[in-house]
């Protein structure tokens, strides 16, 4: 299905492309359509950067999924952030958001009259977009993913094909709205979360509550994910948050949402030190001023290592079903701890192996050792910036 929706996509890019030639000029109007999983908006940020500055006088609105709002809240890459809540990418057990029927949202949202219309993530509903709002332009992410898979298709020696490294979620951004920015540079692509200090002393709020010194040394860790096969074992990440306690001063706070306080429950039955912390119901902003805050982040594949990545933080991310050439935190302060299996890359529906997800072929030890090299002599507190 969804080679298929890539396919759709990339034949209703070639459709706008060839009625907007017939199309009676007007001043340029962008929409961006990702409705995606928490990192993966955080991966679009820097080709959002890019239309930005290539189109420096037009309104750009993004049209995103209610649970990423928070992230693009305040960018000025952005003049407008459009909630969407897609059945396509909500999570299992999540109700959803707005009653309306689809087609009904979807005419809402073209009455903007947009003129071009960047989809680098929809669904079936949003290929109607251009059609509706007589764009004259349709850049999209099926284009970008097909042709990246003909071109790793080249010939190599005797019968068979050799494939060269798939782009990462950044290039592939990148890449889509690429013929709209033409040679606009805007530096080496950075993801990046638009902090206030609201959100900064929201954050400070809830770390003295805790008991947290605003001084102290703190490593923050994320146990659970979206899809919970991508999760280390908590007993795990009990023991990795047990052997940072040992280094004097240091705090540990993992971090969560209210779905995955079984996670919490279970690592506070195993770690029993004031240094301890469990916050599983903060906002996603001042989750990101944490992070800010802390000197290392250690968690599954999930949107909150993609978010630590963008507030500048050293990672160690552990990853199981997803190939992390194309969803690892974009970030040269990012370790990423993998080891394939035959069944890698799954579709992450269900695991063939539930009793012992791959993610759990990372040790505690490799995880520590990645740490420890990341923190260095016994850490101190990054100040917020």
């Amino acid at each position: 299905m969804e080679y298929a929706r890539l396919l759709l996509s990339a034949l209703a890019s070639l459709a706008v492309s060839l009625v907007g030639v017939f199309r009676p000029k007007r001043p340029p109007k962008l929409l961006v359509v990702k409705l995606d999983h928490l990192g993966d908006v955080v991966t679009a940020t820097p080709a959002l950067r890019s239309l930005r500055a290539a189109f420096p006088g037009a309104p750009i609105h993004a049209l995103v999924g209610p649970w990423a709002t928070d992230v693009l809240a305040g960018k000025p890459s952005l003049d407008r952030v459009i909630p969407s809540d897609s059945a396509r990418v909500r999570r299992p057990g999540i109700a959803a958001g707005d009653a309306r029927p689809p087609l009904r949202v979807m005419r809402a949202v073209a009455a903007e009259r947009y003129t071009h219309v960047i989809e680098l993530r929809g669904d079936s509903w949003t290929l109607l977009l251009p059609f509706l709002s007589h764009a004259t332009r349709r850049v999209d992410r099926g284009t970008i993913r097909i042709m990246s898979w003909l071109s790793r298709r080249v010939p190599g020696r005797g019968s068979g094909h050799t494939q060269g490294p798939p782009l990462h979620e950044v290039e592939t951004n990148l890449a889509v709205v690429r013929p709209l920015v033409g040679s606009v540079e805007v530096g080496t692509p950075k993801v990046e979360v638009l902090l206030l200090d609201e959100d900064r002393e929201g954050a400070a709020t809830r770390l003295r509550a805790l008991g947290i010194p605003g001084g102290a040394p703190l490593v923050t860790i994320h146990p659970g994910a979206s899809w919970r096969p991508r999760a280390w074992r908590a007993e795990r990440f009990a023991e990795v948050g047990r052997r940072i306690l040992e280094r004097n001063g240091t705090h540990v706070l993992f971090v969560g949402s209210a779905e995955e306080r079984d996670i919490a429950d279970s690592i506070g039955a195993l770690l029993l030190d004031r240094r301890a912390h469990f916050l599983f119901d903060a906002p996603i902003r001042e989750i990101a001023a944490i992070l800010e805050r802390s000197a290392l982040f250690i968690g599954n594949d999930s949107g909150i290592a993609h978010l630590a990545a963008a507030c500048g933080t050293s990672v160690v991310a552990l990853y199981g079903p997803q190939d992390p050439r194309r969803f690892r935190p974009w970030s040269d302060r990012a370790v990423v701890l993998h080891k394939p299996v035959s069944c890698f890359p799954c579709s992450q529906i269900v695991c063939v192996r539930p009793e012992n997800p791959c993610v759990n072929l990372n040790s505690v030890e490799e995880v520590m050792r990645s740490a420890e090299a990341l923190l260095g002599p016994p850490v101190e507190a990054r100040p917020a910036t």
